[in-house]
């Protein structure tokens, strides 16, 4: 999350890797849409047809008239002439009659918008094309008006004759789509890449846990000590020798863990052997076992069997049951314990100071918050932060991540 109102480009550059499954899947969804909505905005051809149905006309001349026509006009101008009349009522109005009587009822104008006449330079053939929604109609309206137009060739030009070559042809109409504007896509595009690193940004805004150390530095102000999963010594050995610095002589520390998770309670364990290595007798409390035990010591001299080991601990109880010490329960403890033990190290798992923590934090020389990445959330984090600092000499933030 950039909790800080400075832009950090390198955080931002993090985020972006962090969440680039979330960003692409964003951009292709955009992109898929965007160009869904743009095929479904483009406009189809004018005409409506899906089939087309092509017929052909052969133009003959009497063969008394025919050098007559050749040395008057050429024969491809004759050829035009008679297709652009075919175009006309001359040719549709009984093209129309005689639909009418096999039971095709059409309009004329409607007809005339059907029907295409073409022809091929230096070529007596006319090409009637009939474009229709139904096959079946679209080659009847083809052979009629092939047969009528071939019959009406003289009484239109005044000489000559006309033959249908062949039956109707038909074929499927493709309708062309009109090609997608360059200048849409190119902003489809810029929009699905903003709004994909966008949502990863969103994602990281609405995301609780705290996702990197810059959330330590900005929002906590303080200095992570960066602690692998598994802390080496060298990480431990920073953390104790910065200790040791700030509070010398430190006995009490308070390990506090928001959300408790293996990989710190593993570290908290690591650090107590780490101290118990160099000689120093260790003792490691958890508030959230331990307590019942601990309100037992203080109110009676009993004598205690510790569990031995690199780390001595407590015994367990059959039954762990929450204990709320007071003030003087807890002094009274751990001064029983200063008298045995170099260290003690108590382990606080809960993201609200507390009851018990709170007693802790009251008798500790410093304490250590243990926050991790993908797990800790940022709002407990921030809390125990803020209300930690006025209570212990020393503060340190160990952070498990990068």
């Amino acid at each position: 999350m950039l909790e800080n109102k400075k832009i950090n480009w390198r955080e931002i550059s993090d985020v972006l890797k962090r969440r680039l499954l979330i960003e692409i899947l964003v951009a292709v969804i955009i992109l898929v849409g965007g160009f869904f909505a743009l095929h479904l905005g483009r406009k189809a051809p004018n005409t409506p047809a899906k089939y087309n149905a092509t017929s052909q006309v052969l133009l003959t001349l009497p063969e008394n008239k025919q050098q007559v026509v050749l040395d008057q006009t050429v024969n491809f101008q004759y050829v035009n002439t008679f297709a652009d009349a075919i175009g006309t009522d001359l040719v549709a109005r009984p093209v129309q009659k005689k639909l009418a009587t096999q039971g095709v009822k059409i309009s004329l104008r409607k007809l005339e918008r059907q029907v295409n006449a073409h022809t091929n330079n230096n070529s007596s053939l006319v090409e009637i094309n009939v474009t229709d929604a139904k096959k079946k109609r679209a080659k009847q309206i083809a052979t009629v008006y092939a047969n009528i137009a071939s019959k009406q060739v003289k009484s239109i030009m005044g000489l000559g004759a006309g033959k249908v070559t062949a039956k109707p042809r038909v074929a499927q109409e493709t309708m062309a789509l009109q090609r997608l504007p360059v200048k849409r896509i190119v902003v489809l595009i810029a929009a699905a890449v903003v709004l994909g690193l966008a949502s990863g940004c969103g994602v990281e805004i609405f995301d609780r846990r705290i996702r990197s150390r810059y959330f330590v530095e900005s929002t906590l102000a303080a200095t992570p000590f960066i602690l692998s999963q598994q802390p080496s010594a060298v990480q431990l050995a920073a953390v104790r020798n910065a200790v040791d610095i700030a509070v010398p002589n430190a006995q009490i520390l308070v390990a506090q863990l928001p959300v408790s998770s293996p990989e710190m309670q593993t570290a908290v364990q690591a650090l107590a052997a780490h101290y118990a290595a160099d000689g120093e007798r260790v003792l490691l409390l958890d508030l959230a076992t331990d307590a019942a035990l601990l309100k037992q010591l203080a109110v009676a001299d009993l004598p205690l069997d510790y569990q031995q080991g690199a780390v001595t601990t407590l015994p367990k109880a059959a039954q762990n049951t929450a204990a709320l010490l007071t003030l003087a329960e807890f002094e009274q403890c751990m001064a029983r314990f200063k008298t045995d033990f170099q260290r003690i190290i108590i382990l606080a798992n809960s993201a609200q100071i507390a009851g018990n923590q709170q007693l802790a934090l009251h008798v500790a020389d410093a304490r250590l918050l243990f926050l991790q990445q993908g797990v800790t959330t940022k709002k407990a984090a921030f809390a125990l932060q803020q209300e930690s600092q006025a209570l212990v000499p020393f503060n340190a933030v160990l952070y498990f991540g990068n």
